[in-house]
């Protein structure tokens, strides 16, 4: 088996997990901006009106609040309009999660300098039913208090009508009095009829979910923030409020989290994002808003804000570790890294948008120059799209481009267009990459907007095409080569196809692929390769294991190819073909591999890799500093190779896999491991 190596470095955020600091108000800000600009990357049409998707947007505009990005409310205004303004439901629903995106509405109309009525006319005939009707017991789970109290809460001040406060409070009345969800001794919900004594957890305790105390909790926040002082209901808030906060306070783990059991720590333990993120907004607005002592409470929303940071978002700015939809602890189980949901992110941007106010430092403003795109042309070309003409002479400095995996811009020029550079770069081996812009004016005299980095991948592949995809939704063809186990390319039915085209001929070894609900389901498949696109042999026919989520390896007979063809036969569940990622590993018609320097080609032997010694084409003239680094970029092995040397020698064998070779001196130079 033979893999071709793919490394990637990124910039990391690191924070201390148990830490009683919050970082900078920058730093805050950069790694909300990296996970809200993941996000819309991943998601460029912007989806439903349901409420999943609904808080996601709560917690985009929140964040657009305290850094007015204009691409941030673009978004939300996308989603709003392609959503006609309107409710799942229409206007007559009384349910509270169909009334989740009139908070976006509301906030959209408010942020508006001219006032269009027929952007909240929706929500306000739902709402206005309900306040008119003598019906009061709706809210019979507790995730409804955050979809819809900040609605009620929000017309009635627009409008400065207590009718809508008043009903608010019969409908909250209902479930927290009448059905008895919240407990007054342990200050802690339950998360409907069903979840109350004698419902217990495995461990014997009662059961109070995480994520429902967090909407809760957030919701609280929320009203707080529109309701007038003079509101004769505003006090049981706010003591509700405060009393929830002492007994969140006394249930955080050590690492920083609420896990989703609070009063069980056994019961599915771990870290858990949504419910510590809401936690962590309505903790750190209650401070912001003298509601809570600062003194009792800023360490506790330090130690979940540097928890989720450290643990929950990856340097891609995906944001992992979301428990998906549910009702309890034991829903949407594992959860893992890889687990994310829209309003996972949502909550995260509605706590960093209250936790920045509490750190220190110089608050950053957005700019309106920035970097629109960053694509891999092939391994040695990059176009950088910017959203504006540039200046020429700060955009063709080299210095103001780095880029990830110790890759040098060569040389640079301007599109005809003058909003895009061209950079000439050492060769890239396919995996993901990031590149930070600095310094370059546009020709209005604009600096671009710091800290931003743009993630682009190169796939050394030519194209890739299928026979169809999943209609309405972005599971492309494409994704199965963006490098991210969280998209995935679907289509239904037998015989639906995907197509990779090599460019040219290789020497094809195996491939590898994972595929959505991996370890729940067999794909069945067949799988050929041709080097004309015409003639196809067939190497696999056969299924995957149905154990794993992670790559899968297909090996067969090393076969000269353009073109690798995947058929699939739907799964062991349903009719569906889902690939969440493939890799094709093939090296050039050749003996050896080269160093992708082409000007300075060096080989190394044996190749696979086999032994404890590896023999370089070339004796070293200076010292060189190498490496070996395994698939995540930790190194295995390294040494100095002494000048007059060409023999690295190992401690013991490399075992089965893909590995890189780095060798430094005055210039790095890389080289694809294959050991078997």
């Amino acid at each position: 088996m033979k893999r071709i190596f793919l490394l990637c470095f990124l910039t990391l955020f690191i924070y201390k997990s148990n830490s009683q600091e919050l970082p900078s108000k920058k730093e805050i800000i950069n790694v909300m901006k990296s996970v809200n600009n993941y996000w819309i990357s991943q998601n460029p049409v912007p989806g439903n009106n349901q409420w999943a998707r609904a808080a996601y947007f709560t917690g985009n505009l929140d964040f657009y609040k305290i850094y007015p990005k204009k691409s941030y409310i673009d978004y939300a205004k996308l989603w709003a309009t392609n959503n006609n303004w309107a409710l799942n439901g229409g206007n007559s629903t009384r349910n509270a999660d169909n009334q989740t995106c009139g908070q976006v509405y509301i906030d959209l109309y408010n942020l508006d300098s001219i006032k269009d009525n027929t952007k909240i006319s929706s929500i306000k005939a739902s709402i206005d039913n309900m306040v008119k009707s003598q019906k009061s017991d709706d809210w019979w789970w507790v995730d409804a208090l955050y979809m819809s109290m900040p609605v009620f809460a929000r017309l009635g001040a627009i409008y400065n009508d207590a009718s809508y406060f008043d009903k608010m409070y019969q409908l909250y009345t209902n479930p927290k009095v009448t059905r008895g969800l919240y407990n007054t001794t342990e200050n802690l919900w339950y998360r409907d009829e069903s979840y109350k004594p004698p419902y217990l957890t495995p461990n014997g305790q009662d059961s109070y979910w995480a994520r429902g105390n967090g909407w809760a909790f957030a919701a609280h926040a929320r009203i707080l923030q529109q309701l007038p002082e003079s509101n004769v209901n505003r006090n049981e808030y706010i003591e509700t409020f405060r009393a929830m906060a002492e007994a969140l306070k006394n249930r955080q783990q050590t690492n920083g989290f609420w896990y989703v059991s609070l009063d069980d720590s056994t019961d599915y333990p771990g870290p858990e994002t949504s419910g510590t993120s809401f936690f962590t907004y309505g903790l750190a607005w209650g401070i912001n808003n003298g509601i809570l002592d600062s003194t009792t409470y800023y360490p506790v929303v330090a130690r979940a804000w540097n928890a989720l940071v450290s643990t929950s978002v990856k340097s891609s700015g995906f944001l992992g570790y979301v428990q998906g939809v549910g009702s309890s602890p034991a829903s949407s189980q594992p959860v893992t890294s890889s687990s994310t949901a829209d309003f996972g992110v949502g909550a995260f941007l509605l706590a960093g948008s209250e936790v920045v106010k509490l750190a220190i430092g110089e608050m950053p403003v957005p700019v309106d120059f920035n970097v629109n795109s960053v694509k891999a042309i092939n391994k040695s070309r990059i176009n950088v799209s910017f959203n504006k003409k540039i200046d020429k002479t700060t955009a063709l400095n080299k210095d103001n481009y780095i880029i990830t995996n110790d890759i040098v811009v060569n040389e640079i020029a301007v599109d005809s267009n003058d909003s895009i550079v061209i950079l000439s770069v050492s060769d890239m081996i396919p995996g993901v990459y990031s590149i930070e812009v600095k310094s370059v004016l546009s020709s209005d005299g604009g600096l671009i907007e710091e800290g931003e980095n743009k993630k682009f991948i190169f796939t050394g592949i030519a194209g890739i095409t299928a026979s169809g995809f999943e209609s309405g939704t972005s599971n492309t063809p494409d994704k199965t080569m963006d490098f991210d186990l969280n998209t995935r390319w679907s289509a239904d039915g037998t015989g639906q196809w995907i197509l990779y085209d090599l460019g040219e001929l290789k020497l094809v070894h195996s491939v590898e692929m994972a595929f959505y609900n991996g370890t729940s389901r067999l794909m069945y498949f067949s799988m050929s390769l041709s080097e004309d696109g015409e003639i196809f042999t067939e190497v696999y026919n056969g299924s995957s294991s149905g154990k794993t989520v992670e790559l899968e390896m297909f090996d067969f007979d090393d076969l000269k190819a353009r073109y690798v063809k995947v058929i699939g036969y739907g799964n062991s569940q349903s009719t569906w073909n889902s690939i969440t990622e493939t890799r094709i590993n093939y090296s050039d018609i050749s003996s050896s591999i080269n160093l992708l320097n082409d000007d300075d080609k060096l080989n190394f032997y044996p190749q696979p890799f086999t032994g404890t010694e590896i023999t370089l084409s070339k004796i070293q003239n200076e010292n060189s500093e190498w490496r070996i680094l395994d698939i995540s970029g930790k190194i295995i092995y390294s040494g100095i190779l002494n000048q007059g040397s060409k023999n690295i020698i190992l401690n013991k064998p490399l075992q089965s896999g893909s590995y890189i070779l780095s060798l430094k001196n005055n210039v790095s130079k890389n080289l694809l491991l294959i050991a078997k």
